[in-house]
């Protein structure tokens, strides 16, 4: 691990945001350092807060102290350490940004962003110019979190310097970010373990080894985790042991029985060997008849193919029929809905053409009211102009008929009343012509009204008419499509003169159809019967053929029982004959003569010599196995000088690096050429340790209390890197008095060819391994032989009678196969009856299916007929309704026509009235000046009752006026009366169109505007009538488009059965004409390959019936005669057939034979004694269940001979194998141990310090000699693994699994305490006192928590960290990785200069940086640093809270331009940073 440089913190609050720490820069310069803070001032505030930096989550809290409690606003806190890294690579910044989470949608308390920036020379990412805090004008300030993330976001995109920024709240960045300071050698385990660890509270590592109390404890804990975590680094070597020792112990469990069982195996397979010669004959039988049977499956198959050929094809032509029919009708309908279309877009576009003349004429209407009011107002306007000239005019003329009439006074009264007489009546008579021309209007009104309402119910009645007519065309299409029906049904059904005919009505004879359904009926009842009669009789035959079968099963009973007893005798002689061939064998084996074949102890004898002599040879193996296994291990080490364990622990002490030559040329990383030249030149490299002068100097300086038995070569270190005079010659090296004979190997300096010799001596262990083991086979082969000689007995007398026994069993055994015959013979007769009726069946079944059919069909043609009758019956009342209608038509026709003529009356009548009304308005504008005056005196009554009277008398008196006032009157009168008329015209032109005065009072009238109104109007109606002869046009033309639309529905109901076209968009333009010609040809082929097809079938159907027995195998066989059995005559074929089924049968009675043989073998092996055991009756009752198959009882009885044979083969390996498992997992244990052992050893290498002028091993384990105790180890290993071995024994044999036993048993702790003894390893401290150093133990240690104590167990840790660090491929252990511990308030226990002298010295010689915090000071403390920071709380004036300043009182401080940060003295400016 690299050394920290510097530390920065910006805006820190802290005891509960009192104290504040704005942005201070430590810098270490990778030197220890102290730094002094009163108690209480924040030290294991400052200490946690770094310690957050390198620790995991859930580490950040240091005991009650939360790290999220120092955050509470949402400005950002920034936490930096400068790391310098080893080997001068530059510069490794890590920080973290913190502040309090601003997210209330997430569980986190806090929003972190920790970063990395690496940098060789000064840049913006490096800690002091990290642009986190800005200045503006006098004013300073922290940027905000977000612009700090974004600026990060930067850097790390920008490349330029290597910047990563990090998510600590994202589980895979906050990986990445972990994983990137494992690169620069910060361990985050080191951080979480052991820093942290040490500074929850005050004397912390003094509390970190408190619980170990004894040596046991610190081994266990400390030592040994230390060890098994470095070696098993890449690997875990303790799973692999457990799960090889789990496969040994599981092996082990399966060979206890392995010999017995190979006995079983080699009896198995002799008995075996008859009943497989019967299986393989049983096997060409069946093989026969499977020959024979599928031939008949294949024969079946084929005509089941080519019916269901057929029966696709037909099924293919119907669908293809049916299809094409659909697509016909499809085609119409498509046709007839494109026609229908096409009239509808002609229809849609009238309309259009309507509605727009429609609208156009609407607006003319509009137009021509809007000029007619016009023209009525400008008439208006004129007649009162007109009215205003004649009222002037008869204002002047009244004013001179007064003048005048006062010149005739005597005549005027009697003038006046007569007139006014007159003008009374007259007005009466106008009154009563006005009341007769009210009442012809509203005459005229009503008898509109009427023609009005005779013309509506005459267009309601035109459009039922039309929806009449339509649904008479459906209806006839509906009964005239069941002609096709009829026509369909009598072509399938009813062929010839039978066929169905309907009367003149159009109906069937009552019940016609009736009579059909109930004769058809009957004929399926009687083939029912027929049916059932020959299902009886095959019942019978089926029940006459079961008897026969247990007649044969009787027979086969027997005979079986008599061939059990066979077998059961023949297993006796068999045994005889097995015991008599292994003793042959056996002489055989010992290469002995027949003659001692029945002298037991002979055999004995020699087979004891035998066992030796392999004894012997094994031995001899085992030795040189040892041999080449150590010059293996040799090679393998490179350590070719053997030292005394008393000269290691020499070396030990004094803190010699024991290097050997050999070791060092194999890891220096040198070319094999220079390390050749380097033997050349030193020629006892390879057998020599190498030393640094200053260690040589160590070992002649120390006390020589040991001695040697072979002299050590030792070379200088530095002398390697120079030619030396010493030189071989011809293999021997001459010096002053003494010659040195050496030939180095140097292919042992070239990797490859190492390993190549290492692999041939590693081949030639394994191929001696191999010969052990196959001796060991041997060995243990001859020894089973010698069990299975002693319990042998073999006798001569039993042997005669068995073979006559077994001759009378074999006589009543044929008698019972000759009555089994017999009864085959009848069951195949049997078989051949049931085969004819089973084909009369068929025909039946086919039949009775026919009708069954023909039945559906008369339904579905009955079913039709009644809704032919019901579409009849309506079409009939629906001609009927049609009728009425057209009737009704006619009557409202008349009915107009009289409302017509009485209309036109009507009109003249009221011209008439009008043309009166007139003649007496012009009369009574004459009398319109008199006015009511009193009756003169001598006026007679009788001349006021006549009107003529009166008119004659008026003008006599008017002859008597002078000729002036008659001028003047009659002028008046002529007035009045054109007065009077022009009112009335005004008035009635008001009236009738709606006027009122104030439209034409002010409106002047002109002949212009009347002329321009004239020529609008003429215009206009020249437009309208343009427009009304258009919309004649396209109402005929609608009338017609309908009609057509009409005939297309009529007949797409009656030829597509369709009321309705298709949509739209699913009509495709086409050739109908030529589409449809093409289908009509296909349809008549279709029809002609339906015929075809259809008698084929019956010619396949009938040859398929004669083959029904076999029909359930005959689905998956291929046909593999050359001819084709379609090409067959009916005749042809059942000969054919015929053929096959007799020659299935002779080789059906063949095979039946053959498996009676093999039958009977089986019985007999079941009963041999040595096979009753689960697994070989298991075996021989699955083998009888196979006899049902011959091939694959064959297989299986070869299968498991064959598995017989390997097991026999793996038991004689695997008997063997168990033991050298055993040797392998004790031999690596044994390494895993060694390798334990030797690290323990390692742990305290780095623990001399000079002190007083002397060096001292502070930390020294004893641990005992391997080499010493080598094999009593090894012993102890093997009776550990015998007692792991025995208890997963009994593991297995409860059914328990072995994990959690070898888990428990089986740990580095375990198995070292187990063989080599925790207690055994003594760990030696150094005591340093004021003026001694005395060595104790760590018992005593551990009782002293004091001072001494604290130094103790920091030499433990810093000897574990440089241990744990160190690559034992470094061979001379220079690479000695820089390491931080940073320790709060360590001088509480140790202040003492004699104390942490040596503390500081350990430290240095391991290279570990110590930066402690403390609040303690004096000379012994500040003269073991160089570098030391005071850091002061500082009150702030304007508020309660204080300000952390620090001050460099020693070391070097280095130079650098701060780019984004400002010093600040001022209390003031501390308070507005923040």
């Amino acid at each position: 691990m690299s050394k920290i440089n510097a530390i920065r913190l910006v805006n820190v609050n802290y005891n509960h945001n009192t104290c504040h720490i704005s942005d201070e820069t430590l810098r270490f310069n990778g030197q220890s350092t102290l730094i002094f803070l009163d108690n209480g001032g924040g030290k294991s505030v400052i200490v946690q807060l770094l310690t957050a930096l390198f620790v995991h989550k859930g580490h950040r809290n240091f005991n009650k102290r939360t790290f999220a409690s120092y955050f509470t606003t949402v400005k950002p806190t920034f936490i930096m350490v400068e790391w310098v890294l080893d080997n001068g690579a530059g510069y490794c910044l890590t920080g973290m940004m913190v502040r309090k989470s601003q997210n209330v949608d997430n569980n986190e308390e806090l929003e972190i962003i920790n970063f990395i920036s690496e940098y060789r020379n000064s840049c913006e990412q490096d800690i002091n110019h990290l642009p986190v805090v800005e200045s503006d004008k006098k004013e300073l300030r922290i940027k905000s979190f977000n612009a700090c993330h974004k600026m990060f976001d930067e850097y790390k995109n920008e490349r330029i310097n290597k910047f990563f920024c990090y998510d600590m709240n994202n589980s895979a960045q906050s990986r990445q970010y972990f994983a990137k300071l494992a690169e620069y050698g910060i361990d985050y385990r080191e951080w979480q373990n052991i820093i942290k660890k040490i500074n929850e509270e005050e004397s912390g590592l003094s509390k970190l080894f408190a619980e170990c109390k004894d040596e046991k404890g610190l081994v266990e804990k400390w030592f040994l985790n230390a060890v098994e975590n470095k070696l098993n680094k890449d690997n875990n070597r303790m799973q692999e042991f457990r799960n090889i020792l789990e496969k040994y112990i599981t092996n082990y469990n399966e060979n206890s029985n392995k010999i017995q069982q190979q006995e079983k195996l080699i009896a198995f397979q002799q008995e075996a060997t008859p009943i497989l010669t019967f299986g393989k004959e049983y096997e060409a039988s069946s093989a026969t008849v499977a020959v024979k049977l599928n031939k008949i499956y294949e024969c079946l198959a084929e005509l089941n193919r080519f019916a269901a050929k057929n029966e696709t094809e037909i099924a293919v032509c119907n669908a293809e029929l049916d299809a094409l029919g659909k697509q016909l009708v499809h085609l119409l309908h498509e046709e007839f809905s494109r026609n229908f279309y096409y009239a509808e877009d002609e229809k849609e576009a009238l309309i259009v053409l309507k509605e727009d003349n429609e609208q156009k004429s609407s607006q003319l209407e509009e137009q021509s009211q809007l000029w007619e009011r016009r023209r009525h107002i400008l008439d208006c306007a004129d007649l009162q102009e007109r009215l205003n000239e004649d009222v002037l005019e008869l204002q002047r003329v009244e004013q001179r008929v007064a003048v005048s009439r006062k010149k005739n006074k005597d005549l005027e009264p009697e003038r006046e009343y007569i007139g006014y007489l007159l003008k009374e009546y007259i007005g009466q008579e106008l009154q009563k012509t006005r009341e007769r021309f009210q009442q012809e209007e509203s005459d005229k009104k009503a008898c509109l009204d009427l023609q009005k309402q005779a013309q509506q119910e005459l267009s309601e009645l035109i459009s039922r008419l039309n929806e009449l007519h339509t649904t008479q065309g459906r209806l006839q299409g509906l009964v005239q499509a069941y002609d096709n029906v009829e026509e369909s049904y009598n072509k399938k059904w009813q062929p010839g003169a039978s066929v169905l005919q309907r009367n003149m009505l159009g109906e069937y004879e009552a019940g016609a159809l009736k009579v059909m359904a109930e004769k058809l009926v009957a004929d399926e009842q009687e083939a029912s019967d027929r049916q059932k009669q020959q299902q009886q009789n095959l019942s019978s035959l089926k029940t006459a053929f079961s008897d026969l079968e247990r007649s044969l099963q009787d027979c086969s009973k027997e005979r079986g029982s008599k061939e059990q007893l066979l077998v059961e005798r023949t297993q006796v002689k068999k045994q005889l004959d097995e015991q008599l061939a292994k003793r042959k064998t056996l002489l055989q084996y010992l290469q002995l003569d027949e003659i001692y074949l029945f002298d037991k102890e002979y055999i004995q004898k020699e087979l004891s010599k035998k066992l030796s002599e392999m004894d012997e040879a094994r031995t001899k193996l085992l030795h040189k196995l040892d041999t080449v296994n150590k010059k293996h291990q040799g090679l393998q080490t490179g350590k070719t000088v053997e030292l005394s364990a008393e000269l290691v622990q020499m070396l030990e002490r004094l803190g010699i690096n024991i290097v050997y030559g050999m070791e060092w040329l194999k890891n220096n990383k040198n070319s094999e050429k220079l390390n050749l030249e380097l033997v050349k030149q030193h020629p006892f490299l390879p057998y020599a340790l190498i030393m640094t002068g200053k260690e040589i100097e160590d070992l002649q300086r120390a006390e020589k209390n040991i001695y040697t038995s072979l002299p050590v070569p030792i070379i200088l270190r530095e002398s390697l890197t120079q030619a030396t005079q010493t030189k071989v010659d011809n293999g021997v090296l001459k010096s002053a008095d003494v010659n040195f004979f050496m030939l180095f190997n140097d292919n042992l300096l070239n990797e490859e060819k190492l390993q190549r010799l290492l692999a041939e001596l590693k081949a030639k262990m394994q191929k001696i391994e191999q010969e052990l083991q196959q001796r060991k086979a041997e060995y243990d082969l001859y020894s089973a032989k010698y069990s299975e000689l002693v319990e042998q007995s073999l006798t001569k007398e039993s042997y005669e009678r068995l073979k006559d026994e077994l001759l009378s069993l074999q006589e009543a055994i044929a008698k019972l196969q000759k009555r089994e015959k017999q009864c085959q013979a009848e069951k195949a007769d049997n078989l051949l009856t049931q085969e004819n009726i089973s084909h009369d069946l068929a025909k039946i079944g086919q039949m009775i299916e026919k009708l069954k059919l023909h039945q559906e069909a008369l339904q579905q043609l009955t079913a039709k007929y009644q809704q032919y009758l019901l579409d009849n019956r309506q079409l009939y009342e629906c001609s009927n309704t049609l009728a009425k209608a057209e009737n009704a038509k006619q009557s409202l026709d008349d009915k107009l026509e009289k409302l017509q003529n009485k209309l036109e009356w009507q009109i003249k009548y009221l011209a008439d009235l009008s043309g009166n009304m007139k003649a007496l308005d012009d009369e009574m504008a004459h009398y319109a000046g008199y006015k009511q005056v009193p009756k003169p005196k001598k006026f007679a009554d009788e001349i006021a009752q006549n009107v003529n009277k009166l008119k004659a008398h008026l003008k006599s008196i008017q002859e008597k006026l002078s000729g002036e006032l008659r001028v003047l009157e009659d002028n008046r009168a002529n007035l009045a009366r054109k007065v009077k008329k022009v009112e009335q015209k005004l008035q009635d032109r008001a009236n009738r169109f709606g006027l009122e005065s104030k439209e034409w009072v002010n409106e002047r009238y002109s002949e212009n505007k009347m002329q321009e109104l004239d020529a609008k109007q003429k215009q206009l109606t020249q437009d309208k009538k343009k427009l009304g002869e258009a919309r004649i046009d396209i109402e005929k033309r609608l009338t017609q488009v309908q009609g057509k639309q009409n005939n297309i529905l009529r007949q797409m109901e009656e030829k597509c059965h369709a009321v309705e076209p298709l949509p739209k968009d699913e009509v495709i333009e086409k050739n109908f004409a030529e589409e449809k010609n093409i289908l009509q040809y296909k349809r008549r082929l279709k029809e002609e390959l339906q015929k075809s097809l259809g008698e084929q079938e019956q010619n396949i159907r009938e040859n398929i019936i004669g083959l029904a027995e076999y029909s359930e195998g005959a689905t998956t066989v291929d046909w593999g005669e050359s001819f084709k059995l379609e090409d067959f005559s009916q005749e042809e074929l059942s000969s054919y057939t015929l053929s096959l089924r007799k020659e299935y049968k002779t080789a059906q009675a063949q095979e039946d034979e053959a498996k009676r043989k093999l039958e009977q073998a089986l019985i007999r092996l079941r009963n041999v004694e040595a096979f009753q055991e689960d697994s070989y009756k298991k075996c021989i009752d699955m083998l009888q269940e196979l006899t049902s198959n011959a091939q694959i009882f064959v297989k299986q009885l070869n299968t498991v001979l064959e598995s017989y044979v390997r097991i026999s083969e793996k038991l004689q390996v695997d008997i063997a194998i168990v033991k050298q498992e055993k040797e392998q997992i004790i031999t690596q244990l044994e390494d895993y141990l060694k390798d334990v052992h030797k690290q323990l050893g390692y742990i305290d290498r780095n623990s001399s310090i000079q002190i007083r002028g002397h060096y001292v091993k502070m930390l020294k384990l004893q641990l005992p000699d391997w080499e010493e105790s080598a094999n009593i180890y090894h012993r102890s290993i093997t009776d550990l693994v015998d007692t792991i071995a025995e208890k997963g024994l009994a593991k297995l044999s409860k059914g328990e699994p072995l994990a959690e036993l070898l888990g428990k048993l089986l740990t580095t702790k375990e198995l070292f305490d187990a063989v080599v003894g925790i207690n055994n390893v003594h760990v030696q401290m150094f005591k340093v006192e004021a003026q001694r150093e005395i060595q104790i133990s760590w018992r005593e240690v551990a009782r002293n928590s004091g001072g001494e104590g604290f130094l103790s167990a920091f030499v433990i840790l810093s000897s574990l960290l440089y241990y744990m660090r160190r690559d034992d491929a470094d061979v001379y252990a220079d690479r000695n990785e820089g390491k931080v511990l940073m320790m709060d308030n360590p001088f509480a226990q140790t202040n003492a200069a004699h104390l942490l002298t040596p503390l500081m010295e350990m430290a240095a010689k391991n290279n570990t940086q110590l930066i402690s915090f403390t609040g303690l000071g004096g000379e012994s403390i500040y003269n073991c640093y160089d570098n030391i920071y005071v850091l002061n709380l500082i009150s702030s004036k304007l508020s309660n809270i204080s300000y952390l300043k620090s001050k460099h009182i020693a070391g070097n401080d280095g130079e650098f331009v701060s780019l984004a940060r400002v010093e600040v003295a001022d209390e003031g400016q501390m308070d507005s940073l923040f």
